[in-house]
């Protein structure tokens, strides 16, 4: 099954075969990432159309009320539906100053 990702603007291809992340930096966007584990969060966004399968993975990254407020994460979700509608990522962009406390 072949799936289509419309992020901030762009309609991309995606393959069922890989999970989002690849097909959104295959295809030239830029989005954070780090362990591509499902563990860091760094690559959360919402998924406001569409549904993803996780396969044998878990989101540990996700509290059961972000999973419900419609969080994904990309590194490790595949798409399961035709037509998949993401919001930008959650994490800050690059150039946010992160300071330590």
């Amino acid at each position: 099954m072949s799936s289509q990702i419309d992020v901030q603007g762009q309609v991309l291809p995606a393959s069922c075969e890989k999970p989002l992340l690849d097909a959104l930096q295959d295809a030239g966007v830029t989005w954070r990432e780090s362990c591509r584990n499902g563990v860091c969060g760094v690559c959360a966004c919402y998924l406001t159309q569409g549904k993803v399968d996780y396969r044998q993975r878990q989101p540990h990254a996700l509290t059961a009320e972000a999973i419900e407020a419609g969080q994904i994460l990309p590194c490790i979700a595949f798409p399961s539906s035709t037509h998949l509608t993401l919001d930008a990522p959650l994490y800050p962009a690059p150039e946010t100053a992160i300071t330590s406390l």
